[in-house]
């Protein structure tokens, strides 16, 4: 009679740790999602140096009051950007700096990418420059 081999079973990895990650991972994908927007990035590059009113938002997004009214909404609610009201007028800042680093980081990492001739990428690294 032959002798039996063992059988080795291959150990299963617990899903204990990955589970405790899935919300995590979740939060994080919703929050480069709001990266995904170029409206918002727009939005991101008129409020980095100093809060601006909707208005002023507007006109320097070229994008209409509602579109950047939803998308300010969004951010607002994710807790990326601050909102005040002073008198009729509301004012959006940026409230999560760490964000404008993110953005400015991966702007500037594209740019660094396109041909230096160029406008885009001058643009980028301007942007970049006055974020520093």
């Amino acid at each position: 009679m032959k002798p039996r081999k063992a059988r080795v079973r291959a150990r299963e990895p617990s899903r204990a740790p990955a589970d405790e990650l899935d919300g995590v991972f979740v939060a994080v994908a919703r929050y480069f999602g709001l990266l995904s927007e170029p409206t918002r990035l727009r939005i991101l590059h008129a409020i980095c140096q100093q809060e601006q009113s909707v208005s002023a938002i507007v006109v320097a997004t070229g994008a209409t009051q509602t579109n950047v009214s939803r998308h300010l909404a969004l951010m607002h609610q994710a807790g990326v950007v601050s909102r005040r009201r002073e008198g009729s007028v509301v004012y959006y800042g940026v409230a999560d700096p760490e964000f404008v680093s993110i953005c400015r980081s991966v702007c500037v990492q594209i740019a660094g990418r396109i041909d230096a001739a160029a406008p885009l990428k001058r643009d980028l690294l301007g942007f970049a420059a006055q974020t520093l």
